[in-house]
């Protein structure tokens, strides 16, 4: 005698029961994928810094101030009026553009997936995604494929995503 015969009598209330759980599931998992998409779509409604992390140490013992406590003056993806995946994309297209750059929300996950084409190939994929995600998926597909793969976490605090950084990081993993 199954679980669900057990719990609900008969086949017939059985399978109603099934029916109902998958319809719930379901329900919940449409609800959830929409807030996502939402929440990465929406432009940032204060452009000021995430809460502090804890202070780095200082490089040298006469140097007062924690680079991480103030935001920087270069651009960034916190002073930048729009969302992250808007400022990584504007980043992308302005400093290389001898790639075919697209993105995408991927649907397994709060994550957004830029892909860098050239000559038909895979040239990079990037990853931007939330510090508390331990999802290694797409890192080992990417590793598994040959093709150069890059993590950017759009929400740890102190990580400013300024733009030197991320061309800088970027430059490397396309072995520019």
């Amino acid at each position: 005698m199954s679980l669900f015969s057990k719990l609900f009598g008969d086949s017939k209330n059985a399978d109603d029961a099934l029916n109902a759980l998958k319809n719930a599931a379901k329900s919940v998992a449409d609800a959830a994928e929409k807030a996502a998409k939402e929440n990465l779509n929406a432009p940032r409604q204060n452009a000021s810094a995430p809460a502090a992390r804890p202070a780095a140490p200082a490089a040298n013992a006469w140097e007062e101030d924690d680079p991480w406590e103030k935001m920087p003056e270069e651009e960034n993806q916190y002073s930048f009026n729009g969302t992250y995946v808007q400022y990584f994309d504007k980043i992308f297209r302005e400093a290389f553009p001898a790639y075919d750059i697209s993105h995408a929300p991927d649907p397994r996950m709060r994550a957004t997936v830029f892909t860098f084409m050239q000559g038909g190939r895979k040239a990079l994929v990037v990853e931007l995604k939330s510090e508390n995600s331990s999802a290694q998926r797409l890192r080992n597909e990417c590793q598994a494929a040959g093709i150069p793969y890059l993590r950017f976490y759009y929400d740890h605090s102190g990580w400013w995503n300024t733009r030197s950084y991320v061309e800088g990081r970027t430059r490397k993993a396309l072995g520019e």
